[in-house]
Formats: structure tokens, C-alpha cells, sequence
């Protein structure tokens, strides 16, 4: 595959002991459905087709669906959709397959915008096991208090328990990527966060405001588009520490917050 090709899909293949390795971390049975994103030329998908689960790939690259396609074409348990995750139907799919587990070696250009798509629909799935760059994974599964804690980890730590599985080289990769990465297991909370009431999304951008100037006081961290005076009469309400920053709060606490600030 030309290089071209390659950076406009975000494409690093995977060698086959590391694919190996990371199908045997998806705890998945016979049986099962599975949806994996961006599968590439197959390397994690071929060991969890000869386990037994109902695989769904979706694949945006034309010329890795045939490849696929070929490559798989004597497994009953194989189906192929060939459609940028992003614009693939998620809700049509879990209506039609109960619990899956969702995984894939996502590509870096989009692993955020498909991680945050996911969130809200998590607990219709049994999670997600997959691998993204190292430093979204860490800003993933950070806690507050923690440098690489963010808006990142707000919203996926209101829908998810969060772990780091394995970190792995660009040795791994063919071509080597500039960049580490690591796969992380997301699975559903048992009691995710109640937004009571409050619009998730409205939520998640004032969350996102919050961390735009992460090293200054909650207080001066927002722009114009939030009173600054309501700001600090939420904080003295809440009996916050006027030094306060947003890395300070946990997701709940940034939800009595943005509660108190909607009054």
C-alpha cells in the first residue's frame, strides 16, 4: 500500500505476535458479536474470527475490504461494512446485536471523535478493548488531580471504568509510527453519571471551557461566554477553595458545578 495511502487513513499494520497478544485481551466468547474498527488487513481480526465470535468490521479503505473480503471469505461468522466508522450507523447496529464488544486498532487522526461517540451508547455494549495513540489513552484513563487529567477524561469517566492494558513500540507498526501507543479497556460503569436534567453536550462544552486555560484558577479559566461573577458565586456556593483549577474536580463535582452555574 503507497505511502499516501496510508497517512490519509491513518494506516499502521500491526505484526502478528503483538495482534495475537491484543486478541487475547478481548474478553469475548464463541458466539459473540463483535464490531471492529478499522481492521486493516486483519491481523487482530483473523484471531477472533477462529474464536468463534460474529465479527462485524467496518473498513473505510476500499482496496483493505477486498483484501479482507478474500482473506476471509470461507468464515460464516464474517460480515463487512466498507464506511468510515464515523458516518457508520452505531445505533442501527447495537439495536440489531445485543451486547457487543467493540474493538479495533483505531486511527490516530479520528481515535478521540470515535471514543467520544461511543461514550453515551457504552452501556448497550459489553465495552471497548482497542488501542489508540499512548497520550490519548493516558489522558483516557487519568484521574484528577493527575497532569494528563482533562475534559477527555470527564466525559469518558462519566460513562466508563477506564484501564491501560499494554503500552507498545513503534517496533510493532509496519510503517513505525512517530508515537507509542497502548491498548485500554473501557467498560461500562455500573452507575454512570446522572446528568439530571442537564443536556449532556451543553455539559461536556462547559467542561471543555473549563480546561482551556487548565493552569489558571477555575475562576479565570473560562472566556466571556460564562459570567465570570456567577462563576465565583457558584464556587463560593459550593464551598470550593477559591484557588481551585478545573483539574481539581472529580466528573461528579463538575456536574454540581455546571448545576449550580444553570440556576
Amino acid at each position: 500500500m503507497d505511502r499516501a495511502r496510508r497517512r490519509k487513513f491513518g494506516q499502521n499494520f500491526l505484526d502478528v505476535p503483538t495482534a495475537v497478544a491484543i486478541a487475547s485481551d478481548l474478553p469475548a466468547e464463541a458466539g459473540q458479536a463483535v464490531l471492529e474498527i478499522g481492521p486493516g488487513h486483519g491481523a487482530l481480526t483473523e484471531h477472533l474470527l477462529n474464536r468463534g465470535v460474529q465479527l462485524t468490521a467496518v473498513e473505510i479503505d476500499e482496496q483493505c475490504v477486498e483484501v479482507l473480503n478474500e482473506k476471509f471469505k470461507d468464515y460464516e461468522n464474517f460480515f463487512i461494512e466498507n464506511i468510515d466508522f464515523l458516518k457508520f450507523d452505531l445505533n442501527h447496529f447495537l439495536e440489531h446485536h445485543e451486547k457487543p464488544w467493540v474493538t479495533g486498532n483505531l486511527p490516530y487522526n479520528v481515535s478521540t471523535a470515535i471514543i467520544a461517540g461511543l461514550m453515551p451508547r457504552l452501556h448497550l455494549t459489553k465495552g471497548f478493548m482497542g488501542m489508540v495513540q499512548l497520550e490519548v489513552a493516558q489522558r483516557i484513563c487519568a484521574q484528577p488531580c493527575s497532569k494528563n487529567y482533562g475534559s477527555l477524561s470527564v466525559l469518558v469517566s462519566a460513562y466508563a471504568n477506564t484501564q491501560i492494558l499494554r503500552k507498545i513500540g513503534p517496533e510493532h507498526f509496519t510503517p513505525k509510527p512517530n508515537v507509542d501507543s497502548a491498548t485500554m479497556l473501557l467498560t461500562p460503569r455500573q452507575n454512570p453519571m446522572d446528568f439530571q436534567g442537564a443536556n449532556p453536550e451543553k455539559f461536556f462544552d462547559f467542561v471543555r471551557a473549563a480546561f482551556t486555560q487548565k493552569r489558571k484558577t477555575l475562576a479565570n479559566s473560562f472566556d466571556k461566554k460564562y459570567n465570570k461573577k456567577k462563576i465565583q458565586e457558584a464556587i463560593e456556593l459550593l464551598d470550593y477553595p477559591t484557588t481551585v483549577r478545573a483539574e481539581e474536580l472529580s466528573p461528579e463535582q463538575f456536574l454540581e458545578f455546571y448545576n449550580v452555574i444553570c440556576k
